[in-house]
């Protein structure tokens, strides 16, 4: 598919009140969702990026259904001969990534994501299509002022990394001294930092606007102390793209030999300093090394159709090098992406969704290359657009090089971006052309008209009243007693009211703006959807307030939020695996009707609740790094209780059910705790377990034959700094000691 250069864009025709309303909201909702979606932080959530999803996933419902109002109330398809070609890339990419996800094995836990893809493709295909170079110019408006609100917040943590104090919100400091504005963390700051500054950098060349440097000079001291390597490189990467295609098209000049050799330098000088920095803290370097080996033998496996977008976190547990383990000195955390997006990609889309995920980057920059155009022989107009397809394609350049090492794409805060700058970039490369065609109106008698118009009243009304209630909910919970905490309170109403406020103001006036009942039913159509999505930001806060009662050692009272946080979002197994956990650490066994540990129509106990919900992790997330050690010990518990019960007997058959049931638990308990050691060999308690039943089958040989095993260390790991860790495991060693002095006795 060729990228063909077009020439000076031209002005749409005029539409109906309906069309031109829509068209002057989407850009401004696009860039209202950028900007919040940069600049939302939460924690009264368990994922403090939680948020930002919330916001994604309404934003891109609301963007989606006034384009589908639109189009609908036009009756007019938004693809046609001149820009199918330009889409074509984006609908092969999106194609691939559905017959990849319907052959995939794992749908429930990988949807969320792949639905997530799909908004993407939706919001490119949106922008493509739909915006011109004023809408563009809009979107860029806010893009800056996202970043100067996040950079003005990054300076603010740097402060007071010298100063403490300075910053008076919660968090501070939660990467030691290293900063991360309003994003979940350095690294995707990092990223936002370099593609937020090519945008202001175009900006800057074009409009030589000296506050602009101002933002580039703080992005680029904040961009150091988050000390993120991969966006250093990043960084010069982007520089190295953006002022090659300055210096080769918008403006030739006699110095392109030296200004290219300076981009370079600055490419370098972001190696150095990375290379640098590694060396300090290699880990972070081991850590990818063997996540990418991990993840090449998974493409190995499936090297064609992959395993299905989204799917990585559920099939990478059977591949994950033990040295991981050692690594992040942790056994209950779960890598979710291969620290490598174009790997990543590959394992999970296979080869042809690789092959189509490159040809959409190459077709995009082709696009970029072929219409970037000397300055001085450009009108204004053109100018201008020439700088936005600089800056635009500068800032995907830097957004897929800190792919090559991170994961950021995969998250919000720039996997939006990266829609948006592909919609944008197509947007500019392919400018929309005069459409003399008639608009077609549809009229409806009045009374459906005002009936639809009502319906969708009704549905925001309810809506607004069921979000604000249960945001009040979260709201309660957190507490205001310091000054940080109160302003996060204060900003989190204020933006959930004008959020509420402001679709409510864009779907009445679409549906009392249009002449047709449709439109006023499509847009009532997309309200369930912005509920469920808010239900998903809902239930991770009941997930965090359960999380929390634990570590205060309140387990009881955990269980109805993990319950209600079930209940809200289905798709993520990790909260039915928590509260199967915390059945199994209270273990009541009265068998009694309770709702709010979870049962739907009949009494249960403890026991069986935890054994339903790991059955559920099972099914669908069957390589959880944690299910089968806990499911485990579910049992172990299980045997030790019957065992128990079978010694304070009254009657022999009560003795013998008891004895069986103890028997059946523990070989439950042995098979779990195998399938554990297949995934994590590294897990000390693992092999406690399983050296304690074996001692208690009077096998003191082959509990020391578990002993030994873990001395050893799991195969291939030959890291000896890994390795004396085993050696000298206090448990192991004081649990060795017993076992050789059992052996003794009995050799004796």
């Amino acid at each position: 598919m060729s990228a063909k250069k077009i020439s000076t864009p031209t002005k749409k025709a005029p539409t109906s009140p309906l069309g031109a309303f829509i068209r002057k909201c989407l850009p401004v909702v696009t860039g209202w969702l950028c900007l919040l979606v940069s600049i939302s932080f939460f924690t009264g959530t368990y994922d403090t990026a939680q948020v930002k999803l919330t916001l994604l996933h309404a934003g891109a419902i609301v963007l989606l259904g006034l384009w589908a109002a639109l189009k609908i109330a036009e009756w007019k398809t938004p693809f046609s001969r001149q820009n199918f070609p330009f889409l074509f890339p984006i609908f092969a990419y999106l194609g691939w990534n559905i017959i990849s996800f319907i052959c995939g094995p794992f749908h429930l836990e990988s949807a969320e994501e792949f639905i997530r893809l799909l908004m993407y493709g939706g919001i490119m295909m949106l922008i493509a299509t739909e915006f011109t170079q004023k809408d563009i110019r809009t979107l860029t408006k806010f893009i800056i002022i996202a970043a100067w609100i996040s950079f003005a917040y990054g300076a603010l943590q740097i402060v007071d990394g010298f100063w403490p104090g300075a910053d008076f919100l919660p968090w501070r400091g939660f990467f030691t001294r290293r900063i991360f504005s309003t994003h979940a963390n350095p690294n995707f700051f990092g990223a936002f930092v370099v593609f937020a500054s090519a945008v202001a950098g175009a900006q800057y060349l074009a409009t030589r606007k000296k506050s602009l440097l101002v933002l580039l000079g703080l992005g680029l001291v904040e961009l150091f102390f988050t000390e993120s390597k991969g966006a250093w490189l990043a960084y010069g990467a982007a520089a190295a793209v953006g002022t090659f295609l300055f210096t080769n098209r918008i403006f030739p000049t006699k110095h392109i030999k030296k200004l290219n050799l300076a981009a370079a330098g600055v490419l370098l000088a972001a190696l150095i300093l990375a290379g640098t920095y590694t060396a300090k803290r290699f880990q972070s370097v081991s850590f990818r090394s063997f996540t990418w080996l991990a993840a090449f033998e998974m493409v190995q496996d499936s090297p064609v159709i992959g395993t299905g977008p989204g799917s990585f976190k559920i099939i990478y547990p059977a591949y994950k090098r033990p040295q991981i383990f050692y690594i992040e000195n942790s056994h209950n955390t779960e890598t979710q992406h291969a620290e490598n997006e174009y790997l990543e990609q590959w394992a999970t889309t296979g080869t042809v969704g690789l092959a189509i995920f490159l040809w959409l980057l190459a077709f995009v920059f082709i696009c970029a290359w072929k219409n970037l155009q000397t300055a001085g022989q450009l009108s204004a107009a053109e100018r201008e657009r020439a700088f936005y397809l600089l800056g635009y394609a500068t800032a995907l350049a830097g957004l897929m090089a800190h792919a090559f090492v991170d994961i950021s794409l995969r998250f919000a805060s720039s996997g939006l971006f990266f829609a948006v700058f592909i919609g944008v970039i197509i947007a500019l490369s392919n400018p929309p052309q005069e459409d003399n065609s008639k608009e077609k109106i549809f009229f409806s008698a009045p009374w459906l008209l005002w009936g639809t118009r009502l319906v969708l009243a009704g549905a925001l009304a309810y809506a607004a009243w069921k979000v604000l209630g249960e945001f009040k909910e979260i709201s309660d919970s957190m507490s205001a007693s310091k000054l940080g905490d109160g302003f996060l309170i204060c900003c989190a109403w204020t933006v959930l009211l004008g959020c509420i406020l402001g679709v409510g103001y864009v779907y009445l006036r679409a549906a009392w703006t249009s002449r047709a009942a449709r439109t006023g039913l499509l847009l009532a159509a997309t309200v369930p959807g912005l509920v469920w999505f808010y239900g998903l930001f809902q239930a991770n806060h009941y997930y965090s307030l359960g999380v929390r009662l634990i570590q205060m050692h309140n387990a009881e009272g955990a269980l109805p939020y993990f319950t209600r946080a079930v209940k809200l979002n289905p798709l993520l197994t990790e909260y039915r695996q928590y509260r199967a956990n915390t059945f199994a650490t209270i273990f009541d066994l009265t068998t009694q009707y309770s709702p709010a540990r979870g049962d739907m129509d009949k009494p249960s106990n403890d026991y069986e609740r935890a054994l339903t919900d790991f059955a559920w992790v099972l099914k669908y997330a069957p390589n959880h790094t944690a299910l089968h050690q806990n499911t485990g010990q579910l049992y172990y518990a299980m045997a030790l209780r019957a065992s128990q019960e079978a010694a304070q007997a009254k009657s022999a058959d009560e003795f013998q059910l008891y004895s069986q049931i103890a028997r059946d638990n523990m070989e439950q308990a042995k098979r779990a705790f195998k399938r554990s050691l297949a995934l994590d060999p590294v897990n000390a308690e693992t092999y406690l377990f399983l050296t304690s039943i074996s001692l208690m089958e009077r096998n003191p040989a082959q509990a020391q034959a578990w002993i030994d095993a873990y001395k050893r260390g799991p195969k291939g790991v030959t890291e000896e700094e890994f390795l004396e860790k085993n050696r000298h495991n206090p448990q192991i060693n004081a649990l060795e000691m017993q076992v050789q002095k059992i052996i003794s006795s009995v050799g004796k």
